[in-house]
């Protein structure tokens, strides 16, 4: 008898600790409700369009030459080596827009850009207050975080540019 009750007791705990977290699960809740890979897939996923925004701080930046160099640069046209490093935000999530700063990244000497994947929020926020060099994201990064409000500012240069030509 002593048995029995240890082994129900011992049962009982292990449900406990790892059953219920489970079974509470949104992975739970997903196997039961009957969806599959391909149809939750098609429905929140969107087709990327292949266009990018970059903002550029322009108080970052020496002079007017420069500005105008990585202007150059981000619009996807090749620039003479310039002596200055930028460091990049990508908004978390963001897979077009992180593959499009590694493209860019690549294209210069190494170690001149940096890359920093940033919570989305807390990006725009850096942003509206200046406190970025550089920002790349996709167009429906940009649009879903209604990046567009930024555009007006006097220290923002944004640059578009399609995926193709980087």
């Amino acid at each position: 008898m002593r048995v029995l009750k240890h082994v129900l007791i011992v049962s009982l705990s292990l449900f406990l600790i790892l059953g219920l977290p489970f079974l509470c699960s949104d992975y739970f809740k997903n196997l039961i409700s009957g969806t599959d890979a391909v149809t939750s897939a098609t429905v929140i996923l969107d087709s990327p369009t292949g266009e990018f925004v970059v903002l550029i701080n322009k108080d970052m930046r020496e002079d007017d030459e420069t500005l105008q160099t990585w202007k150059t640069f981000f619009s996807g046209g090749e620039i003479d080596f310039l002596f200055e490093d930028i460091s990049c935000f990508v908004g978390q999530g963001d897979a077009s827009g992180k593959e499009m700063a590694e493209s860019f990244m690549s294209r210069l000497p190494e170690n001149q850009m940096t890359t920093t994947v940033i919570d989305p929020t807390l990006m725009l926020s850096k942003a509206g207050y200046g406190k970025f060099d550089i920002i790349i994201m996709s167009a429906e990064y940009a649009a879903a975080y209604s990046a567009d409000t930024l555009y007006g500012k006097d220290f923002i240069e944004v640059v578009t540019t399609d995926g193709g030509e980087a």
